[in-house]
């Protein structure tokens, strides 16, 4: 199972529900294993907040609805589906009002279309079930902006953009904060946001004293080259790639990223293998960290519109770089019709 990246920035939505509510409680070492737990959450610390959510939960004198949504919120970020559906519904039967009721059913449907189980199948029916999981929430609480958004969410996941506009235009009314009405008006704008993930903006200035941005190259198909000198796969594309700047020169923007401390070494292999394309030493990491990068080679393929299409890492002896790459490439129109010139 993994997290999808997609739901993760608008998961943070969900996450207030547990950092804006604390029960109440007359007991002050339940009090503070519950504030110590919120702040594990909010650090990112997710198997500590789970492990302090569920210490609270055994000190409550009753049950705590609020401590099964941390647990909910914690096992999503460690993409455990079933823990996250098992502390929702525990979540559900503890709580006492229909707005705490309407919150479990959220982050449950947010588990649901959050954790990645692998086949499309899978997922498919994860996110009706989510979609159903958001109804129950706006049934609950109709002036509920956050319930309306994600189950705009779920609906344009499963291509249902009509119904999505008619949810998304409810929300709006109900006047929701601002984090809450940009995602709503983006959805709008453009449903594709929400059934792909949108390259992160980025500008770096190249050896060659260039500065790129992403929003420069719009309207290009951007490659991003993940490597280091001291990566032996990353030295061996270094003739695919030379190949994939040939291939497509008009449509495709090839861009290299290097992990290594040494500039001087990087600068000497660049030069001795005439890599003439776009290069930039990631000295502090920051590339690195915006598009999550932890192993060498990866390649980001990012569409013309700024989606990412393609992320792969590692190399394959069976399959050149170019090839791994080419189903992908020859899918979009401007790259296809350049391929087709040579």
């Amino acid at each position: 199972m993994r997290l999808r990246p997609l739901v993760v920035a608008s998961f943070l939505l969900l996450a207030v529900f547990v950092a804006a509510q604390q029960p109440s409680a007359s007991n002050p070492a339940f009090t503070q294993q519950y504030q110590s737990a919120r702040a594990a959450l909010d650090a990112g610390q997710y198997q500590d907040a789970l492990d302090g959510y569920k210490r609270a939960a055994k000190l409550s004198q009753q049950p705590c609805a609020e401590c099964f949504m941390g647990m909910a919120v914690a096992d999503t970020h460690m993409a455990r589906l079933n823990e996250a559906l098992n502390a929702c519904d525990k979540a559900i039967a503890a709580a006492s009002t229909d707005q705490a009721r309407a919150e479990a059913h959220i982050l449950k449907g947010k588990a649901l279309l959050s954790i990645d189980l692998g086949p499309a199948g899978n997922y498919n029916k994860q996110v009706q079930q989510a979609e159903q999981e958001f109804r129950t929430a706006v049934e609950l609480q109709p002036k509920d902006p956050v319930a309306r958004l994600n189950l705009a969410f779920a609906l344009v996941r499963q291509m249902k953009d009509d119904g999505a506009k008619a949810e998304l235009e409810q929300c709006l009314a109900l006047h929701p904060p601002k984090s809450i009405s940009d995602a709503a008006n983006q959805l709008l704008a453009n449903p594709r946001t929400g059934r792909e993930p949108l390259a992160p903006e980025f500008q770096v200035t190249t050896l060659q004293g260039e500065t790129l941005s992403l929003k420069q190259l719009s309207g290009k198909i951007v490659v991003l080259d993940f490597w280091a000198t001291w990566c032996p796969p990353c030295r061996a594309s270094v003739g695919e790639l030379k190949e994939l700047t040939k291939k497509y020169p008009d449509t495709v923007e090839l861009i290299s990223v290097s992990a290594d401390e040494k500039e001087g070494q990087w600068r000497d292999f660049v030069a001795s293998k005439k890599m003439t394309w776009p290069q930039y030493i990631d000295a502090d990491g920051h590339m690195r960290k915006t598009f999550n990068v932890h192993a060498f080679p990866t390649y980001v393929v990012i569409d013309s519109d700024g989606f990412v299409k393609q992320r792969i890492s590692g190399m394959n002896p069976q399959e050149t770089v170019v090839h791994r790459l080419k189903e992908t490439l020859a899918s979009m129109p401007q790259s296809s019709a350049a391929a087709g010139q040579k």
